[in-house]
């Protein structure tokens, strides 16, 4: 009993096999300049184990072997740099009496043609294509014509010179004038076009053509993926240490989802040049991916884990429960269980998801800082965008870059151009409320494989990656007049302000928007942070005057003081009625009241240096921010 190709076969070539007979032109596009990997004895044997498995380094000799074994007799080839090639199974044709054979039954040849010779006409595109017209024209031998490199066969298929609109004409009436050969089982001539996109191809040629088809050459899928491995195994470093190829061949396959198979021998390579045992294969994927062998995750300590909340609540000031979620999520991406809700093991998702949202001005950005430190030990190791800048129609593309041929190419997408300098980084994605439609569909990509493609058709990877959303979703509503009012207020608990805000983003996703698969794509990753309240306000006052105090120390020898009385007094005059503003608030008024004033002290003073001085509230005087010196 013949084996099921079925089992064997890439996908693509399966939906090839199954319209074969059916359909006299094909354009194969996509990983079409990638290796394959093909069973070379699958029509001769019965049993899987048997099968012997070959690496075709070009599609076309893949396709040359397959369409052997499937009877064709006459395999032609062009593509134009190494010009026409023919194989038959007939000795007696040849690439050199092609022209003759095909004559024979068809007086157009002759006529066409001439004395010609095959070296004068595979030199010019026009002869080529009506010799391949005549070739599936022919109804004496099953013929098929291989031509490469179609996507050159113009500069822009939808702006066709008037030479390449002949040579596309030439393509349509071929796929009319191929012919069924009754005595070969009914089968067809054909021709393959390999093409880089089907958008290369003009939209006549396919549309509503009953004759063609597109047919994609995808990437290795999960299966193939685990068969190379199989059957390569041997060929990764593996020195004095036993292999679970079982084991490993389904990690293997897990992370190495969206490789070619170009990519696959890569991390052969890898193996063997670094001596990393195939065991270590996520090491080898990850050496591959970022090009380096540090990893701030694996190195990243429990100790520092342990006590991060402390250090956060440290420089984050108020928000107690949003760093407690925050650190709950690092625990989890340094332990690898960020993808253990997952019915399939998604090794490319990113570390960890959090979206901020709540009121403005109360740490969101600087909690993203303060978890850079934490994990990369650099707080600026964070791409920080602002999606009010990605507004437009064409957004996505300022993200990931243009396409070739287009404005911008050169340049590289602003996200995965960045993505690729620093894969060990926090991505902050700011108000994203404010990006256009367009580019939820790159935030869903991101969130679902943890990679995106650029324009120059490179996979950036965001599986180093801690992704941050910020949002002031939820702060204001609509009423029934389309009015924009409050929806949290300062008097509201955290409970209620919580609640009020988590609704509204929810309308947003699920009415505004109609993405509710990108709300939940969040989960249950939301933080909402708490507004500044009394006694958080003064924590953050007192950080400011430390910091102030400190570098006058440092910077000026100057010596400022500041007591218990001034602190309750600028609390009561200058930070009570500005809390709604949260934190910035309160550094903006520091810096209106006490950064200026101290500057205008000294110049009143004209000493910039070794000055001592104390600031007060004078009730005397409208309460207004003072400044003294004292001692000597």
């Amino acid at each position: 009993m013949p084996l099921d190709t079925a089992k064997i076969f890439p996908r693509w070539m399966q939906e090839f096999k199954r319209f074969q007979t059916l359909k006299s032109q094909f354009y194969l596009y996509g990983n079409v300049y990638d290796c394959y990997y093909f069973p070379v004895n699958y029509h001769e044997t019965e049993s899987i184990n048997d099968l012997r498995w070959a690496r075709f380094n070009d599609i076309r000799y893949l396709l040359k072997l397959y369409l052997k074994n499937e009877g064709y007799e006459i395999i032609a080839y062009y593509d134009v740099i190494d010009g026409f090639d023919i194989e038959s199974i007939d000795t007696e044709i040849s690439k050199h009496n092609l022209i003759e054979f095909l004559g024979e039954n068809n007086a157009n040849v002759k006529s066409h043609f001439g004395s010609k010779q095959i070296d004068k006409i595979e030199k010019n595109l026009s002869d080529t294509l009506s010799l391949f017209r005549s070739l599936v024209s022919n109804n004496q031998k099953l013929s098929v014509g291989i031509i490469n490199y179609t996507s050159r066969f113009s500069s822009d298929p939808n702006l066709l010179a008037e030479e390449e609109r002949r040579h596309f004409l030439k393509l349509l009436k071929s796929a009319q004038e191929a012919r069924i050969l009754p005595d070969k089982n009914g089968m067809r001539n054909i021709l393959i076009f390999i093409c880089d996109k089907l958008s290369d191809i003009p939209v006549w040629i396919l549309l509503e053509n009953p004759l063609t088809k597109g047919i994609e050459v995808l990437k290795p899928n999960k299966d193939e993926r685990n068969r190379f491995f199989h059957v390569q195994s041997e060929r990764f470093y593996q020195k004095e240490m036993p292999i679970d190829v079982k084991k490993i061949s389904t990690v293997f396959s897990d992370i190495t989802d969206g490789f070619a198979n170009q990519e696959l021998e890569n991390l052969v390579t890898i193996s063997m040049q670094e001596k990393i045992h195939v065991n270590h294969i996520q090491q080898i994927a990850d050496l591959f991916k970022y090009g380096t062998k540090e990893n701030f995750w694996e190195d990243l300590e429990k100790s520092k884990i342990d006590n991060a909340e402390a250090e956060l609540n440290k420089r984050v000031l108020g928000q107690n429960l949003a760093i407690r979620k925050s650190v709950e999520v690092i625990r989890r991406a340094k332990l690898g269980l960020h993808t253990i809700d997952q019915k399939k093991h998604k090794k490319n998702k990113p570390k960890g998801v959090l979206f901020f949202a709540g009121p403005t001005g109360v740490g969101k950005t600087e909690l993203a800082k303060s978890l850079a430190e934490l994990i990369f030990n650099d707080e600026d190791a964070i791409l920080r965008f602002d999606m009010s800048e990605y507004n437009d129609s064409n957004s996505d593309v300022k993200l990931i870059g243009s396409p070739p041929g287009y404005v911008g190419y050169e340049e590289g997408g602003q996200l995965t151009s960045q993505m690729k300098a620093k894969p060990f980084s926090i991505v902050l994605f700011d108000e994203i409320e404010k990006a256009h439609p367009r580019v939820f569909d790159k935030f869903l990509q991101i969130l679902d494989d943890g990679r995106l493609t650029d324009g120059k058709g490179e996979t950036i990877y965001f599986s180093e990656s801690l992704i941050i959303f910020t949002s002031n979703l939820g702060l204001f509503k609509e009423d029934e007049h389309g009015r924009r009012i409050h929806n949290v207020e300062f008097e509201n608990s955290y409970e209620e302000m919580s609640e009020n805000i988590m609704a509204e983003i929810e309308n947003f996703f699920n009415a505004k928007l109609n993405r509710p698969e990108i709300l939940n794509r969040f989960g249950d990753n939301f933080v909402v942070f708490d507004f500044i309240r009394p006694d958080v306000d003064k924590s953050i006052l007192l950080m400011n005057l430390n910091i102030i105090k400190t570098n006058l120390i440092k910077q000026k020898n100057c010596h400022f003081e500041f007591d218990d009385t001034f602190v309750e007094q600028f609390r009561k005059h200058y930070i009570a009625d500005n809390l709604i503003n949260g934190g910035r608030g309160i550094n903006n008024r520091v810096e209106t009241y006490i950064k200026n004033g101290i500057t205008n002290f000294m110049f009143e003073q004209n000493k910039t240096e070794d000055l001592q001085f104390r600031i007060f509230v004078d009730e005397s005087n409208n309460n207004m921010v003072s400044f003294e010196c004292i001692g000597s």
